[in-house]
């Protein structure tokens, strides 16, 4: 009986502790598809001079922002808790490049007042676009429109801030000191990490009520940020064109009617890669129909081509981004096996312009083996696509 009792103090005593905490917990998603990427290229002769690999037509495995992570939090009492998250992708695909690297990793402190975060973490901007993305992480992944860009960020070195929701309206803000891995220093050298002058602060706010998801966003990198290619400086060289920051505002909504869902975004974007006036808008419409198990969609987007940039004397390059734009139509069918896994079926075709190198497969794939391919006068063609694929979350 003494025993019994000491074992019922003993429960009485620990019961609350272990309620206070949650985790850690192991979690995770595979996503895998077999794919083939053709883009429509040829191996082409320019006086004289033989190029080779622009033709690519093959199937393939291909694995998409597969993930594993661990997350817990802990409960302080009086309304606070501690929460913290740390994920890597994995590479399910032989040979991915991205075999466990970093993904999101933050702790976090949220009470009544919202939440605050530090850590490695996607910008409130990206985090609104996945929002209305009918194929996000697939081929025709909204992101393959700009790719040209740096908008569409995970940011390094974040701390936000998240409101709590108010009946239905949340907003979030964040401040990114080193937002890439490279950039300039206040004397346009090339530096990473803190030497440089590399950061973003990003906003979006958002309504998500009933059957409306709206919002709008908003990101601004340094030029500091951008210490290869044309614009910037290599090292203490100055960059042929003149840089400055990149910024671009979003906003996005959807809508549902019964078993139908409409979504539509705009995204303007000033100054992609840091080059001065290189300014280029996108914009994309899809719908979805739930029939059970089953979910059919389809998606369209389209790219304005770019503005003409400036050259470091301030001076706009004349025809830099004549017939840069491209169109991108997706189609697919989900069917929801359980709660946790999902087959699927999708098609996503890419119609560029003569001097766009846009594909429909790029965006979130580890594999990804063949660009835009160039025809026989030297342009670039359309990118095509097609993918049979599983995902399995844990």
């Amino acid at each position: 009986m003494k025993k019994l009792i000491a074992a019922a103090v003993a429960a009485a005593v620990i019961a609350p502790a272990s309620a206070m905490a949650a985790g850690p917990t192991l979690y995770g998603k595979i996503h895998l598809s077999v794919e083939n990427q053709d883009n429509n290229g040829s191996n082409y002769v320019p006086i004289g001079t033989k190029v080779k690999n622009t033709q690519y037509d093959e199937w393939n495995l291909s694995s998409r922002s597969s993930r594993i992570g661990i997350k817990g939090s802990e409960d302080l009492g009086n309304g606070m808790k501690v929460g913290y998250l740390i994920e890597w992708e994995v590479g399910m695909d032989s040979g991915s490049s991205k075999d466990l690297s970093t993904r999101n990793r933050a702790v976090t402190l949220s009470g009544d007042w919202g939440t605050a975060l530090v850590g490695k973490w996607d910008t409130p901007f990206k985090t609104l676009g996945r929002k209305f993305d009918m194929f996000g992480d697939k081929i025709g992944d909204l992101r393959n429109m700009n790719t040209g860009s740096v908008i569409d960020q995970r940011a390094d070195n974040v701390a936000a801030y998240v409101t709590p929701n108010m009946n239905g309206f949340s907003a979030t803000i964040a401040y990114s000191f080193d937002a890439l891995s490279t950039g300039l220093d206040d004397k346009g050298v090339s530096r990473g990490g803190d030497n440089s002058d590399s950061s973003a602060w990003t906003f979006n706010a958002i309504y998500n009520n009933g059957p409306l998801l709206a919002g709008v966003a908003y990101v601004d990198y340094s030029d500091g940020s951008f210490s290869t290619g044309a614009c910037g400086a290599g090292g203490t060289t100055p960059g042929a064109f003149n840089c400055e920051n990149e910024s671009a505002w979003r906003a996005g909504a959807s809508y549902k009617f019964g078993d139908f869902k409409v979504a539509a975004t705009y995204t303007d974007i000033s100054n992609a890669l840091g080059l001065d006036g290189k300014d280029t808008s996108i914009w994309s419409l899809g719908g979805s129909y739930t029939m059970g198990n089953n979910v059919l969609k389809v998606q369209y987007a389209s790219r304005d081509e770019y503005d003409d940039w400036k050259d470091n004397a301030g001076a706009k390059v004349i025809n830099s981004g004549k017939d840069t734009g491209a169109d991108m139509w997706s189609i697919g069918l989900d069917h929801k096996m359980s709660k946790r896994t999902t087959v699927y079926a999708a098609y996503a075709t890419t119609d560029n312009e003569k001097n766009s190198s846009s594909t429909s497969w790029s965006a979130a794939n580890s594999s990804n083996k063949g660009s835009a391919g160039v025809n026989s006068q030297g342009n670039f063609q359309d990118a095509d696509s097609f993918a049979v694929g599983i995902i399995h979350k844990f």
